[in-house]
């Protein structure tokens, strides 16, 4: 590696449903690196990423255990994590190193307003309590799909094969190898077709990576991928055992209240005479294994739902299409489960062989299992725990079901295989948690992704991240993934946590103030008012003199006497006494230029009320004066108004 102050730091947390572990990662500058005297097969190449090997931390239980307290999921869970990492980055580099917490499955199982206060909680607790660069919790803190999640192991296992390494952009070929990833609730499969006919068909199917080399130019590659949430080792075996519970016949029915008498089953699938429990429906029920692998196999069967529909052939299982695999050309890798169970139990990791894993899951689960603890006590099974043994005979089957009845993959002894296909240094399938002394996950794929977007590009326009497949973006609304992080939030914009409690006490408190202030707003009601009456006299003082104006503004005195014959006959002002009244009860009607005037039933009705023509006359004559005083209302002292 290179000096320290040349070379860059990101953190990629994996919370995963039984746990979260930090992966810190180092690599040098870019752009230092692509000035300096280094070959030019280097410079072809996308950044180098190191990691030692004690630059790994896990807590347990999941970060999906805090959804009843999400107010101590950074504090209990994610902070001593961070502390950690800490102790591995030089203190300088700490304010411009990246954090990403990226949840999987077990976050994906809870309702979404559980998964947001405790997204919510750590991403407050990163930027208020830690130095690390939090920009935008958006794209930093998130429940990431099983598609992104598959996608980014695709992207980490190809990297440290080093098929991302002297990329050579005037070749349309580039060979890969596919990724297959087994959790304990979701499993998934990405890989990018080896027959560019097979990817042209597909195209409206396939994901789009881009990442940069050291030298600007730009990788793109066309990936399927896709994920099964429920078809993860755990979750399959819950999924079995209530498929176990429901086919009792007392609970076979089309009655919803179900007996339960029976509480104690045989499982198959399970080592001879082991017992365990299982709680359904708020009942405890125990199962006793008999260790029947074939039986195990037709009971787990029905689990990938292969009978469901398939749109568009060919399909996985569940009813997923997919690509046509070639398994000869298209060579594949399986983590976690797949090497967990292989490698923990029956000393079987790396290069697999159907004929060979299937005896000994055979074997193991028709052991009885006090043998099983008894050779697990003499470190025959690596050491783990017994409930993990107790498991094993299961999740060896779900794995022989997946990859042979789910994803069609030939099996070496019993399918005809053609050649040495599947014997030589690339096998059809292997397992793996290591390459080349390096940890196969994910979370190297999301930092290389973060690591190359920081490249200078040669053209401007190729954005480096994931673009999802076209029907993924059209059908379920998904996004770009960019590489690099998403520009800061906005610190003025609140969130909507405390939105939601600022919003109600601004309402109150100005309710309050108007309760108090009532009498000065009234005041000052006022004081507007009387200034807005000041201004508009202010305004038509400069025509005093005009008779019209003083007509309206009731000055009478010769006003009538400055107007000819001429001027009256189309003259359409009319003082505020000169009104036409409808004398019709509960009716008001407007003469042309005259105001509206409403009348009450009881005056129009009055005897004391004359007479007035419905329209005044044009020509008035000299000697026509009012028919009342306008300050005399003797006449109505016994007149009565309706309110």
């Amino acid at each position: 590696m290179a000096a320290a102050s040349d070379n860059h730091y990101g953190i990629v947390i994996d919370a995963g449903s039984s746990g979260s572990r930090i992966h810190i990662f180092e690599w040098q500058d870019p752009a230092a690196l692509n000035n300096a005297k280094v070959t030019e097969e280097l410079k072809q190449s996308v950044p180098q990423i190191f990691q030692d090997k004690d630059w790994t931390y896990k807590v347990t239980p999941g970060l999906s255990k805090y959804e009843e307290k999400p107010q101590k999921a950074f504090s209990k869970h994610i902070k001593p994590l961070l502390e950690y990492a800490k102790n591995i980055i030089p203190e300088d580099k700490v304010k411009e190193t990246p954090v990403f917490v990226q949840a999987t499955a077990g976050m994906r199982l809870l309702p979404a307003k559980k998964r947001d206060k405790i997204l919510e909680d750590v991403c407050h607790g990163i930027k208020h309590s830690t130095d690390f660069l939090l920009s935008n919790c958006e794209s930093q803190v998130q429940v990431i799909d099983g598609e992104t999640e598959g996608l980014y192991g695709w992207i980490g296992l190809n990297y440290l094969l080093g098929n991302f390494n002297e990329y050579d952009t005037s070749k349309e070929e580039h060979s890969t190898f596919g990724f297959m990833d087994m959790g304990g609730a979701s499993t998934q499969i990405a890989f990018s077709p080896s027959d560019s006919n097979e990817i042209a068909k597909h195209k409206d199917d396939m994901a789009k990576i881009t990442l940069r080399s050291i030298n600007g130019e730009s990788q793109e590659w066309d990936v399927f991928v896709s994920t099964w949430l429920g078809f993860g080792a755990n979750e399959a075996r819950r999924r079995y055992l209530v498929q176990l519970i429901n086919a009792l016949p007392e609970n076979s029915n089309k009655y919803d209240d179900d007996d339960y008498k029976t509480r104690e089953i045989t499982d198959p699938c399970l080592p001879k005479n082991c017992k365990t429990e299982f709680e359904y429906k708020d009942k405890d029920f125990k199962f006793v294994g008999s260790g029947d692998q074939e039986q195990c196999l037709k009971l787990i069967y029905p689990l990938l739902l292969k009978n469901l529909p398939c749109s568009d052939e060919p399909c996985l299982f569940n009813g997923v299409h997919a690509p046509q695999i070639d398994f000869f050309k298209d060579k594949f890798v399986g983590t976690s489960e797949y090497w967990y169970t292989a490698n923990d139990v029956f000393n079987l990791g790396g290069s697999y062989n159907f004929e060979e894993f299937g005896n000994h899951v055979k074997e193991f689960c028709d052991t009885d299992w006090q043998e099983i603890k008894a050779n697990s006590k003499q470190g025959m099974y690596n050491s783990i725990p017994t409930s993990f043994l107790a498991d094993s005979c299961f999740k060896a089957n779900w794995v022989l079901n997946v990859l042979h009845e789910g994803f069609g993959l030939p099996r070496a002894g019993v399918d005809k295989i053609e050649g040495e296909a599947g014997n030589g240094d690339h096998p059809l399938f292997q397992s793996a948690v290591t390459i080349q002394d390096r940890e196969l996950s994910w979370t190297l794929g999301r930092i290389l992704l973060y690591a190359s977007a920081g490249v200078t590009a040669t053209n401007p326009k190729s954005i480096v991240g994931i673009e999802p497949s076209p029907n993924e973006a059209s059908m379920l609304d998904k996004k770009f993934i960019p590489g690099a992080i998403l520009p800061a939030e906005n610190p003025t914009l609140p969130t909507w946590s405390a939105l939601k409690w600022i919003v109600p006490l601004c309402l109150i408190m100005i309710c309050f103030l108007l309760l108090r202030n009532l009498s000065v707003i009234k005041k000052w009601r006022s004081v507007l008012d009387n200034f807005k009456h000041k201004a508009s006299r202010f305004k038509y003082l400069n025509i005093q003199n005009d008779p019209q104006s003083q007509l309206e503004e009731g000055f009478y005195n010769n006003a009538a006497e400055n107007f000819g014959d001429s001027d009256r006959e189309g003259f359409k002002f009319r003082s505020k006494s000169a009104f036409s009244l409808n004398l019709n009860e509960g009716s008001a009607q407007e003469s042309p230029g005259y105001p509206m005037r409403f009348v009450s039933a009881s005056v129009a009705s009055s005897p004391t009320v004359p007479k007035m023509p419905s329209t005044p006359p044009l020509h008035p004559t000299k000697a026509l004066r009012p028919a009342f005083s306008l300050s005399d209302f003797s006449k109505f002292k016994d007149a009565k108004f309706n309110d």
